[in-house]
């Protein structure tokens, strides 16, 4: 019962390590990917704020006024210490 337990907890955790670096891999991945696209095509980089609030809005359970606070707390952050 309890070696039943254990290697539960131990499956449990390796899938949410591993699920957690498979998503840091591939956004390591796709940053540099995304602005060569951007400087191929032209296209101007984001306003700060606009990144987590696209984020925000991918999320369907999120409603748009939140997201919208989220887009300017960014924007506060960014214009108290001027780091983004």
């Amino acid at each position: 019962m309890v070696n039943k337990l254990a290697t539960s907890v131990g499956r449990y955790a390796v899938k949410k390590i591993a699920n957690k670096f498979l998503d840091k891999a591939v956004e390591r991945i796709s940053k540099p990917y995304e602005r060569l696209k951007r400087e191929v095509f032209g296209i101007k980089p984001l306003n700060v704020g606009e990144k987590e609030l696209i984020q925000c809005l991918q999320n369907k359970k999120n409603s748009s006024n939140y997201c919208k606070s989220v887009g300017e707390k960014v924007r506060k952050v960014y214009h108290k210490t001027g780091k983004y």
